[in-house]
């Protein structure tokens, strides 16, 4: 029975490995497809990073600025993040084997998916501190 189980196993990783191209073109979708949903979040840390600012520059009495900054430097951390990977990535992996291709587009699909938790995480907990500050 293991011999029949290995026996497919193998076969379905050699027809899958047929078309390196297409591989290569699922894994890379695969990470655009996260990066856009990261993008998607990165709408709301931009405004929360607005708001932030604002409440920095013109506090009231009322909002303790050292808080303020601290969830700006979190805010700020999550869109560094997303900036410096952005400026990094390479779509198109020139002069590449098919394996390092793999991997390359495999490691940057587990970094956006770490930004798009840090990003997440960022947006939950300045939308937490904005809807308790007391607004002007």
């Amino acid at each position: 029975m293991k011999k029949i189980s290995l026996a497919i196993l193998t076969a379905i990783v050699l027809l899958g490995c047929g078309d390196s191209k297409k591989q290569e073109k699922l894994l890379l979708d695969s990470v655009i497809a996260v990066h856009d949903k990261v993008m998607a979040s990165d709408e709301q840390l931009m405004k929360n990073k607005m708001i932030l600012d604002s409440i920095i520059k013109n506090a009231p009495t009322t909002v303790n600025i050292d808080s303020a900054k601290a969830y700006l430097k979190i805010v700020d951390n999550a869109d560094d993040a997303m900036s410096d990977w952005m400026h990094k990535f390479d779509a198109e992996n020139k002069g590449k084997s098919h394996q390092e291709i793999i991997d390359y587009l495999t490691d940057q699909k587990k970094k956006i998916a770490v930004i798009d938790s840090q990003i997440n995480k960022a947006v939950t907990i300045s939308n937490k501190y904005l809807n308790t500050t007391p607004k002007k």
